[in-house]
């Protein structure tokens, strides 16, 4: 079943209306008098606000209780989210990822292709051509979500400071926008893998929890109070280069013990690489040393686990956080990093604090695509686009 096109988009919604949705989206089905308690607003209003959105169809009355009658208090509202379609891109050195998704962030197609360099004109080429082979029909996609690495705030709309692609201050959200007409929004990765994992990721129903992601880089995503945090300038989770020891390998910045130095791909595969004279040692052959009992990969694991044990301990006594998942391509190195890392979060952890659950979440770069469409639902659902430009 399709929206009708008619039917108004979630971004045209008033503010009131459109946290209702939002509510929905993160916690429904739920009752009038639920809704108004969540939301701290008068059953009345609540009646009010509803009304029109199920007169439109935007959400529905679940089926009542026996001998109860439609339309009562207590009969449940339900959004269609699969009416809601987004786009979402994830932009590597190396592929452009891509999934269609509907409000609540189940993927129903997804497709990428590899990048043969990372000019603008590649790049934009291939996100348009992925655009155009996942949009089921004309206006049916509310808004397109790209997550890259970078400096970009929660909502928007220019690359900034991206290592990877050597992009900084590239107006892509603009460029996107005026070649597919779609309302297009950016954000940093790490933060658009957050927004999936909250929506319907492992963190759905958790008010609070961080992301942590290992791999090329070390990334940071925290939600508080269901918000997912940007600060002023959008760079809440500046956490690689955070000090967790005083000692130990340089990173690429030339710090000395910094979690880049201990927990990025590069930083594991050349610790075990080096000492036997190999240049050919990747994530898989530095495990499968590890699985062998090789001295060498089962320390470089072992301090690779004290440095995420460090980081989360630190997250956890700064911001009370219950749970912390753990993300990203180089997961695999907790089959030998994760004695290192408890024993490590159990001596960093404040006496008062309490132990985080700790969940391993396997993510693949489609994964990171969702989480860039959630991105463009909440976007629409928060801060959705006025009608002036927004300055770069």
């Amino acid at each position: 079943m399709q929206r009708s096109a008619d039917a108004p988009t979630l971004g045209s919604l008033g503010p009131s209306a459109r946290a209702v949705v939002r509510t929905l989206l993160l916690a429904g089905p739920l009752s009038r008098a639920e809704l108004a308690r969540r939301l701290e607003r008068s059953p009345a209003s609540i009646t009010k606000i509803t009304q029109p959105l199920v007169a439109d169809g935007l959400i529905s009355e679940d089926t009542a209780p026996p001998g109860e009658s439609r339309g009562r208090p207590g009969a449940p509202l339900v959004l269609d989210a699969a009416l809601h379609l987004f786009l979402g891109v994830k932009v590597t050195a190396d592929e452009v990822y891509a999934v269609r998704a509907d409000a609540s962030g189940r993927v129903e197609a997804s497709a990428h292709r590899p990048l043969v360099d990372v000019g603008q004109a590649t790049v934009v080429r291939e996100i348009i051509e992925l655009v155009n082979e996942l949009t089921p029909a004309p206006g049916s996609i509310q808004a397109l979500g790209v997550g890259l690495a970078g400096q970009m705030s929660r909502f928007d709309r220019t690359v900034r400071a991206n290592a990877y692609l050597g992009w900084d201050r590239v107006p892509l959200a603009e460029i996107l926008e005026r070649a597919t007409g779609i309302p297009t929004v950016l954000s940093e990765d790490a933060r658009a893998l957050t927004a999936g994992v909250q929506w319907s990721g492992p963190g759905r129903g958790m008010r609070d929890f961080a992301v942590l992601t290992v791999g090329v880089g070390v990334g940071l995503g925290v939600v508080i109070e269901d918000r997912v945090l940007a600060g002023p300038t959008g760079k809440v989770g500046r956490i690689g280069h955070t000090r967790v020891s005083d000692s130990g390998p340089l990173c690429s910045q030339g710090h000395r013990g910094c979690a880049s130095a201990f927990l990025t791909t590069r930083s594991v595969t050349q610790g075990i690489g080096v000492p036997h004279g190999r240049s050919d040692v990747d994530l898989d052959a530095a495990i499968e040393l590890a699985d062998a009992g090789d001295e060498v990969a089962l320390r470089v694991f072992d301090d690779a686990g004290h440095a995420l044990g460090v980081l989360i301990a630190q997250l956890v006594n700064m911001l009370g956080l219950p749970a912390v998942i753990l993300a990203g391509d180089g997961l695999g190195m907790l089959a030998h990093a994760r004695t290192g890392m408890e024993a490590a979060i159990a001596e960093h952890l404040d006496p008062n604090a309490t132990a985080p659950e700790v969940v391993a979440f396997t993510s693949g770069f489609d994964e990171w695509a969702r989480g860039a469409a959630v991105v463009a639902c909440q976007w629409m659902l928060v801060d959705p686009p006025r009608s002036d430009p927004d300055p770069a």
